[in-house]
């Protein structure tokens, strides 16, 4: 069923003469819409297969990579293209054809060639990945997100860019990266180890801080750790790892700055109570797989 649901994705692309124009862009859109509607009601109850979440992934990704396609190149075809996607509550690894690995949260896609050929390496990723880049100064490695891309020559760094979370991160664990915001005021960024890096689309704003890298990246070994954050950054952490729906009133909820640690082995329950005592005067329900949050 995933196959044929991609293969599916496949033929739209090939139907359109594996050329970007507007009409293939406003088709994905479509479909993207369409998809994103029926998850909603999934999370509401409706039954719905699982298989759905994943096509909505590719889907999501592949929106992105037309979209930056779109902006620059000419041509992109999508037959020649892989997609790895992660499930909710699961981590997965991959080795890509240049010898990268690449270690991807829940609810991440990947998108990458079956072979690298031409001046760059290019992969678009929605979701977050820790990325070991395999050396090749002749040879870019370039990961395109939504808003930003990320170019390395041989490093250690994670990406953070989720669809539905207000910002986009990177993080530099070792070597140097040049992240491009063709968006921001200044659309070039050098980074340094130990370095996070913090875009808002909504605000157009860019944010660079030290950091532990190794701690940021630590999700990768069942550890979930924050500074600094907000409740729906953590409750998207959450809901990643334990395959769960968070809900909470948002407008009270974007003015904590949480600095929590999660360990492999907590449960939802604990990781809750955590949160409730850090938050005083919040309190929670859950109900199957679906948490209610309030203050």
């Amino acid at each position: 069923m995933y196959n044929e649901k991609i293969l599916s994705l496949e033929e739209v692309w090939k139907e359109s003469g594996g050329e970007i124009s507007s009409k293939t862009f406003q088709e994905f859109v479509r479909m993207g819409k369409r998809i994103e509607k029926a998850e909603r009601r999934r999370r509401s109850g409706w039954i719905i297969s699982s298989v759905l979440t994943i096509v909505a992934s590719v889907a999501a990704v592949i929106l992105v990579g037309i979209s930056l396609a779109r902006r620059h190149y000419v041509q992109t075809p999508l037959y020649a293209t892989r997609s790895m996607t992660v499930m909710n509550g699961e981590i997965s690894s991959i080795t890509l054809p240049d010898g990268t690995t690449v270690r991807l949260n829940g609810g991440s896609t990947l998108l990458y060639p079956e072979s690298f050929s031409g001046d760059k390496r290019i992969v678009f990723l929605s979701g977050e990945g820790n990325f070991s880049v395999a050396r090749d100064p002749e040879h870019p490695f370039i990961v395109k997100t939504a808003y930003m891309d990320i170019r390395a020559l041989g490093t250690t760094f994670c990406v953070h860019s989720y669809a539905n979370e207000p910002t986009v991160r990177t993080t530099l664990k070792e070597g140097k990266v040049q992240v491009d915001i063709p968006s921001a005021e200044n659309p070039s960024y050098i980074l340094e180890p130990d370095t996070q890096l913090v875009f808002s689309p909504e605000h157009s704003s860019v944010k660079t801080t030290k950091v532990d890298a190794a701690r940021v990246l630590s999700w990768e070994s069942g550890v979930l750790s924050f500074s600094d954050a907000t409740f729906p950054e953590v409750a998207g952490a959450l809901e990643r790892r334990f395959n769960v729906s968070i809900s909470y009133n948002s407008v009270n909820m974007h003015n904590n700055a949480l600095n929590v640690r999660f360990l492999p082995d907590e449960t939802l329950e604990d990781a809750l109570d955590i949160l409730k005592m850090l938050i005083p005067g919040s309190s929670y329900r859950i109900n199957g797989n679906r948490v209610c949050y309030q203050f």
